[in-house]
């Protein structure tokens, strides 16, 4: 018989890393199977505020790192099987064609923690060449996801107010709405009736620049094709509950070489302050492999789209479209002109935000927060806070009521207006249009970027080095001004062709995945 001995195994999200506390213990090699050359690693796993309802459910997305005992390289990305997982009746699993990971979520309507113990999944070890008497270390990992359903939606609110208006999408030249109903490719401009088109009657100058759709390169006289490869949005997808943290960028940052992890620590967010008062809350310290933060719970910031596209790689996803954005935030509603990712036109401006709990698990706003209208971390709203909080925290409010006040979409993520920006891939740079929704393979390149061929941000040597076909969307706390509220409305397009390479206190990002 073959010696397969037992692989020793740590779980690097075993205590609390995410606003809802997703844990991941009791991870240990169940069995093997040393004539197919499988194994199952077993764990139990948990998160606070999960829900299933009839719209859509929320899920943890669950992959496993592992690396030679010994070696100090790069962890590697295990291999799931198709099939032949073992998850309770409470459960249910999926696991993508590509076997990079697996969909873990509710088997039944239900909102609360949701727990489940022993789940086992079925690893091809020897699909990724290890022979049995391989002696690992092993790391499973989660993010909390959001499914968005298969279905047609709106883009643009039909914004005609002067002086409101930022590139938002549009039916050809008319200022109204564009109904997305399926996966095909769309004329981009030219102003005829089924192309989609985007309105620039408002703009503002900064940085060199014009800062609204202006800088799309179809307007209505110009086309261009949106290829029916390029993710529009129709299609089910799952995206992150929230943005990404930096803890989770932590975790990253420690599992990779010391020559990738070297790329990816030599910025200013690793010098940071203690101060949520002040503009610069970060503070990755330590040396690899023992980075660590002194703000789990709060979005990474002064992250710039090489870097986090690098995560997006390592961890299986891939990044989000501009249009899927909106899909994200308004699901299949009508839209109302001038609204917010929580489904209003309406929006607290009055009340200066304090904190308590500061930096901890459960840091919540102290004051300050509405009972009636939609949060929002701006600075144009609140003088007091002047950076990022941690993610979730206007949901877990004692005072939360709903949709509105947690500042939720409409399929319940969090944050997509205010806070951090969110980097989206461009519809208006030909970068941006040659995407075609590939997903991270869990990885990189040897200078520790992102090597997906189809991912914007290239120049030709392989790897996602510039924001090249990379905008923003959704707002963050100070830029561009005047009216920072209106950057955070789901249709605004201010900053969505943007792609200088700076950073700021407030870019962060989230990621996605298409379903099968």
């Amino acid at each position: 018989m073959k010696y397969f001995p037992l692989l020793f195994l740590c779980s690097l999200l075993s205590s609390p890393a995410l606003a809802n506390k997703l844990q991941i213990q009791q991870a240990t090699i169940a069995s093997v199977d040393y004539v197919n050359d499988f194994a199952y690693i077993s764990f139990d796993i948990s998160w606070e505020n999960s829900w299933r309802d009839t719209a859509n459910w929320d899920a943890a997305w669950v992959f496993v790192k592992y690396r030679p005992q010994g070696q100090t390289g790069a962890w590697l990305h295990a291999s799931l099987h198709a099939s032949g997982h073992q998850v309770s009746a409470a459960g249910s699993l999926d696991v993508p064609a590509d076997g990079r990971g697996a969909f873990i979520y509710r088997n039944a309507n239900g909102a609360g923690t949701f727990s489940l113990s022993s789940l086992q999944l079925r690893w091809d070890y020897g699909a990724d060449g290890l022979a049995d008497g391989a002696q690992l270390d092993i790391a499973v990992l989660g993010i909390e996801m959001v499914y968005v359903p298969t279905t047609a939606f709106w883009l643009g609110d039909g914004e005609n107010r002067a002086g409101h208006i930022y590139g938002n999408f549009e039916a050809g030249n008319t200022g109204a709405a564009f109904r997305v109903t399926s996966e095909a490719a769309i004329t981009l401009g030219g102003g005829a009736a089924g192309s989609l088109g985007n309105n620039n009657e408002e703009g503002i100058y900064c940085c060199g620049g014009m800062l609204n759709g202006a800088g799309d390169d179809f307007n209505d006289a110009a086309t261009q094709l949106l290829p029916a490869a390029f993710p529009k949005g129709f299609q089910a997808f799952y995206a992150m509950k929230y943005e990404l943290t930096q803890q989770q960028y932590v975790d990253f940052l420690n599992m990779l070489s010391a020559a990738q992890a070297a790329t990816h620590t030599s910025t200013t967010h690793f010098v940071g302050s203690s101060n949520p008062y002040s503009y610069y809350r970060y503070g990755i310290g330590g040396s690899h492999p023992n980075h660590s933060t002194a703000h789990p719970y709060a979005p990474m910031v002064y992250l710039s789209w090489a870097y986090g596209a690098a995560y997006a790689d390592w961890s299986g996803l891939r990044p989000m479209t501009e249009l899927e954005f909106e899909k994200a935030c308004r699901g299949p509603l009508s839209p109302v002109m001038g609204e917010y990712p929580w489904g209003n036109a309406n929006i607290d401006l009055s009340n200066n935000l304090t904190l308590s709990n500061i930096a901890a698990a459960d840091e919540q706003i102290q004051t300050g927060y509405s009972t009636t209208q939609g949060n929002s971390l701006l600075t144009a709203q609140s003088q007091t806070i002047e950076t990022v909080v941690r993610v979730g925290i206007f949901a877990a409010n004692a005072s939360n009521t709903g949709r509105i006040t947690s500042g939720a979409t409409y399929y319940g993520l969090l944050e997509m207006g205010g806070n951090c920006w969110e980097r989206c891939v461009s519809a208006g740079h030909p970068q941006g249009r040659a995407f075609t929704g590939s997903h991270g393979d869990g990885s990189l390149h040897p200078t520790g970027y992102a090597n997906e061929s189809d991912w914007p941000g290239q120049f030709g040597n392989g790897y996602v080095e510039s924001n090249l076909g990379v905008g923003y969307r959704g707002a963050g706390l100070a830029f561009p001004s005047p009216n920072l509220e209106r950057n955070a409305r789901i249709s605004s397009r201010r900053l969505a062709t943007e792609f200088w390479d700076i950073v700021l206190y407030d870019d962060g990002m989230r990621f996605v995945r298409t379903t099968n």
